[in-house]
């Protein structure tokens, strides 16, 4: 989901070291959390009640702000079947998790003002290596290991999402990431404005940070020839350079699987901060 970044994206410009820290800091604890919620996943949790235990351990890390509060997606949902409008659909339901059901957990919260984004999916019960969820994860994989070599060629974020999106189809998978908002793949991260990142929380789902910072980066783009902040089919005329949340969703059938990650482009280094499909984040 987009978000406001104060780096400078210019083609000379290199990384803010700070940025890299800050970032890879707020997603180790995102995944942490994520991955302890996870574990505890059985027949009959529902994605009411995973949502509050993500938040609720975030919170006792000292969480306070967000870019998004947490989603949790069973079953069908894993690839937004019947999804209408992003929100309320997108919000945590009573739907109670049943053995062998696919679940994607994703939150977004902001530590000391910089940004995680992670997202892990998983089934209910032990999963054999052969299962269809497991083939899908397993895809996923390929595709994240072949990104950092297509972000460092892609002419700008169009052409990465177009590539991303062709393997996917050839996968013989769906792409599932065109029904978020903008259609995207990715969005660039680094640290809010004090102002955004100590704004309220207000219901769930998209937060203030998120859709303030989102406004000015868009009137950046339009009227001071800022970088587009999106990774989309609409990013074309520059070069990626940054640090991005990149977020492939697929789905075969009712089965939806993604990972989100945050991937370093800058000069001659591309890299994964985890470069692993959930693996522990490096920085």
């Amino acid at each position: 989901m987009p978000i406001a970044c104060t780096y400078d994206f210019s083609q000379d410009s290199r990384m803010n070291l700070a940025d890299v820290a800050g970032i890879s800091n707020a997603q180790r604890l995102a995944r942490a959390v994520i991955h302890d919620v996870a574990a505890t996943l059985a027949p009959g949790t529902r994605e009411i009640d995973a949502v509050r235990q993500i938040e609720t351990r975030l919170e006792r890390a000292g969480v306070k702000h967000w870019l998004h509060t947490a989603y949790a997606w069973w079953g069908a949902r894993t690839r937004f079947a019947g999804f209408v409008d992003w929100e309320p659909d997108a919000l945590a339901t009573s739907r109670v998790l049943e053995a062998g059901d696919p679940f994607i957990l994703d939150v977004a919260p902001l530590v000391d003002g910089y940004p995680a984004d992670y997202a892990f999916s998983g089934v209910c019960g032990a999963a054999a290596s052969t299962s269809p969820h497991a083939e899908i994860l397993a895809t996923l994989a390929e595709i994240k290991r072949a990104i950092v070599a297509w972000a460092a060629s892609s002419q700008d974020g169009a052409a990465l999402t177009k590539t991303v999106d062709r393997t996917i189809e050839n996968h013989d998978l769906d792409v599932v990431h065109t029904l978020y908002p903008a259609g995207v793949l990715g969005h660039a991260v680094a640290r809010l404005p004090a102002i955004l990142a100590r704004a309220p929380r207000i219901g769930d789902g998209f937060q203030l940070p998120l859709l303030g910072s989102s406004a000015v980066q868009l009137f950046n783009h339009r009227f001071r020839d800022a970088p587009y902040p999106l990774i989309n089919n609409i990013a074309t005329g520059r070069p990626l350079q940054g640090l991005y949340a990149i977020e492939p969703h697929v789905a075969r059938g009712d089965i939806g699987a993604k990972f989100e990650s945050i991937l370093l482009v800058d000069g001659d280094e591309t890299r994964w901060l985890d470069p692993e499909l959930f693996g522990e984040v490096q920085g």
